[in-house]
């Protein structure tokens, strides 16, 4: 996603979408709408999207996870389908009349969408896309340290508080300095240099895939965690990143797992 300015970001969402999918699509936007303070409105692009009850519902939810972020989300692109079962329902507010048309459809033109649903995303299958966040103590640090190790960051979602950082299409981690995370918990944050609140693991495609991220990881500043672990088919490094957080490297070849 990119902003025309600094009061608009755009998404997108490809059905079908499912009942069970409703919390997930909600808990998306909020993390994403976090790590961007200041935004007025959000554009939704809704282009082929179902025109049914469970939809309507979806951007129902959608538009209150944006109000409760202090912004409003306006739907382009929509379906006259949509736009009147929306009507029907008298969930006119989610979708203003006045509001979509070519001035709202050109401004989604200039913005670059990233998928919040996508077709194969919500599959019988039960596939979803994960976002983790981690606390931080010191933000530039910590994009540094991963820079290092071949990551890159959503500069749609980066501030001087949050960062989003790319893991693959499917996987994110949000960097949120303590502060900032404070306020998505009731609880405590703990110490992850003396407390284990969390362990990430991520897959390589080679022994050899695993020593150098691991490495890289220990010569930009990270430290070792655990002892090697060596069983034959599977083989993983494990190291602390800057802030303490335990993350794994893991290979397992994929020939004798089939066997088994």
């Amino acid at each position: 996603m990119a902003a025309t300015g600094p009061d608009t970001l755009g998404f997108a969402i490809r059905g079908p979408i499912a009942r069970a999918d409703l919390p997930g699509l909600c808990a998306r936007v909020c993390t994403l709408l976090s790590a961007r303070d200041g935004a007025d409105f959000v554009l939704c692009d809704v282009t082929g999207i179902d025109s049914d009850a469970v939809t309507v519902d979806a951007l129902a939810r959608l538009q209150l996870a944006a109000q409760r972020q202090g912004c409003q989300v306006q739907l382009c692109n929509a379906s006259g389908e949509l736009l009147e079962l929306v009507t029907f329902m008298g969930l006119q507010n989610v979708c203003p009349a006045e509001q979509v048309g070519d001035e709202f459809r050109d401004r989604l033109g200039s913005i670059k969408t990233n998928p919040l649903i996508k077709e194969d995303d919500m599959a019988s299958n039960g596939s979803r896309m994960l976002f983790v966040n981690l606390p931080v103590k010191d933000l530039d640090r910590s994009v540094d340290f991963f820079t290092q190790l071949g990551f890159s960051f959503n500069p749609q979602f980066t501030d001087e508080t949050a960062t989003q950082m790319i893991i693959s299409d499917d996987a994110f981690v949000m960097l949120l300095v303590e502060n900032r995370f404070k306020d998505f918990t009731k609880k405590e944050l703990v110490d992850a240099t003396k407390h284990t609140e969390v362990i990430m693991a991520l897959s390589a495609e080679s022994r050899d895939a695993v020593d150098e991220l691991a490495d890289k990881a220990l010569e930009a500043g990270g430290s070792p965690a655990n002892d090697p672990l060596e069983m034959g088919f599977m083989y993983g490094r494990s190291f602390q990143d800057v802030d303490g957080h335990i993350w794994e490297v893991i290979w397992m070849d994929p020939s004798e797992v089939n066997e088994v």
